[in-house]
């Protein structure tokens, strides 16, 4: 039996995947921006996707924003989750690999995120030269409510599928992965 949060995140990596094929794949084809016509190295097919939400969807947050009412954006509290995986502590470098961001990024996130009193940094005692990452009481606490909230509304997005309807949308998106 398959977990809600592991098909979620199974979705979420097939799409990063699948994204990321699609940005390397581009090559140069016609685009409909602009007086250039075609796709350049910076001009890649994610640029082509409608601005404007389908009718009906409200507009997304701006990235990174968690949207009204939602003191952390979704960045923020993955870093959270991972962090809280990890009691022993987690290396930056390590954080933004599992995050699936650059290490710029993470660093920003991990400096609001200890100023706002949700992590610490520590001597890492099998390296003295690094840093390793850990959560605060607070920290535990909130990434503890993040993964309550999550595991709800995983529950709502899979309610209607069978358990072998979530096995075979597993197994789909493990070929996808290869």
């Amino acid at each position: 039996m398959i977990s809600n949060a592991e098909l979620f995140r199974k979705m979420m990596m097939a799409s990063r995947t699948m994204r990321m094929d699609l940005m390397k794949n581009a090559g140069e084809r016609p685009c409909h921006h602009g007086p250039h016509g075609m796709h350049g190295p910076m001009h890649g097919p994610m640029h082509c996707m409608p601005p404007v939400p389908p009718a009906g969807m409200p507009p997304m947050p701006p990235h990174g924003c968690g949207g009204p009412g939602r003191k952390h954006g979704p960045s923020r509290e993955r870093l959270l989750v991972i962090i809280s995986e990890c009691p022993e502590g987690i290396r930056q470098k390590a954080l933004a690999e599992q995050a699936g961001i650059n290490t710029s990024s993470a660093s920003e996130l991990i400096s609001r995120l200890e100023d706002d009193g949700y992590l610490i940094r520590t001597i890492d005692e099998s390296d003295k030269r690094a840093t390793l990452l850990k959560l605060t009481e607070m920290g535990s606490v909130r990434a503890e409510e993040i993964k309550a909230e999550r595991e709800e509304a995983f529950k709502d997005i899979f309610a209607d599928f069978t358990e072998e309807e979530k096995q075979t949308l597993s197994a789909l998106l493990d070929k996808i992965l290869a």
